[in-house]
């Protein structure tokens, strides 16, 4: 065997050996993107849950708005009507990001639930027709999924 035969045979040794620990590495980086991107989504879900419970215990008027809208939109006034719709559009993006996400929402079926409970005040329902073209497709057929149960 000669010389170049054998550096030859060693240069490919570590080359395979480069492209194993660059695999390896890969591997860890990914994993490492995975979590920091898991965490920066229950991060952001967990700050849009705690937004909007902070609107409704610090604001009276919003508050009043949420109660009486969930009740009948329709005896809001008009600029309330609207603060109404905002504050629906919140609770569906929120409820879409559970559906979607149910690994970043630790309780993702209480979320759901208490969504559901929420779609079936005569309120959502009459807001609903209107607020669904400011969704996808996907979150629409959710939201009509759990109307449908209302009967």
């Amino acid at each position: 065997m000669n010389t170049l035969e054998q550096v030859s045979y060693v240069s490919q040794t570590v080359a395979a050996i480069a492209i194993v620990v660059s695999l390896i590495y890969a591997a860890l980086q990914v994993r490492t993107y995975a979590k920091a991107a898991w965490d920066a989504r229950f991060i952001a879900a967990q700050s849009d849950l705690q937004d909007f419970r902070k609107i409704l215990a610090t604001d009276s008027d919003c508050a009043r708005i949420y109660r009486d809208g969930l009740a009948d939109m329709t005896k809001l006034v008009s600029t309330d009507q609207w603060r109404f719709g905002a504050m629906m559009q919140m609770l569906v993006a929120n409820a879409d990001y559970a559906h979607r996400f149910q690994d970043v929402f630790r309780n993702a079926a209480d979320h759901m639930t208490a969504f559901s409970v929420i779609v079936k005040r005569s309120g959502f329902r009459q807001w609903w027709p209107q607020g669904r073209m400011f969704f996808a497709p996907t979150t629409v057929a959710m939201v009509d999924d759990l109307l449908a149960d209302v009967g």
